[in-house]
């Protein structure tokens, strides 16, 4: 990869943050997590509680964010790119797919598919821009908890 110019190129970098918090708080606010719907099912203990989930999903959209900045400055048409942006929609069905569908096993399905395509774009990027691969290690590991934590659900309803 090129030496990026943060003085040049940081109004973009702005813009993924922007757009990728923007998003999400839509999905968060149309799906609203704290619904009647969440309190009709059996929880599993290892549920973080939610300020926990708020720090850790901030974070987790910052290396997101900084991700698909640098590869959009790289080749924003290569497939590592296509991989960025398939698993960042799947991120954002998640929430509709167990809030409005109320489909745990549905989201579950999102889950691991979304952790399978971050896999094969660590895999990808490892040689290319290890600082991406690197920055998707945390969301796949967070992927691989929240996982195990609606397929709990699902076990338990």
């Amino acid at each position: 990869m090129t030496t990026i110019s943060l003085r040049r190129e940081w109004p973009l970098l702005l813009l993924f943050i922007g757009g990728i918090f923007g998003i999400g708080l839509v999905v968060g606010l149309v799906t609203d997590p704290g619904s009647a719907y969440l309190a009709t099912l059996t929880i599993p203990d290892l549920v973080p509680p939610e300020w926990l989930s708020t720090i850790i999903w901030v974070l987790l959209c910052l290396a997101f964010a900084i991700s698909g900045w640098r590869l959009w400055l790289r080749d924003h048409s290569s497939t590592e790119t296509r991989l960025w942006l398939a698993t960042l929609i799947l991120s954002w069905w998640y929430s509709p797919a167990f809030y409005i569908i109320r489909s745990p096993l549905l989201a579950l399905g999102v889950l691991l598919l979304m952790a399978m395509l971050m896999a094969l774009f660590i895999f990808r990027c490892w040689g290319r821009d290890r600082i991406s691969a690197l920055l998707f290690i945390p969301s796949l590991l967070w992927v691989g908890y929240a996982a195990a934590m609606t397929a709990a659900i699902v076990a338990m309803n």
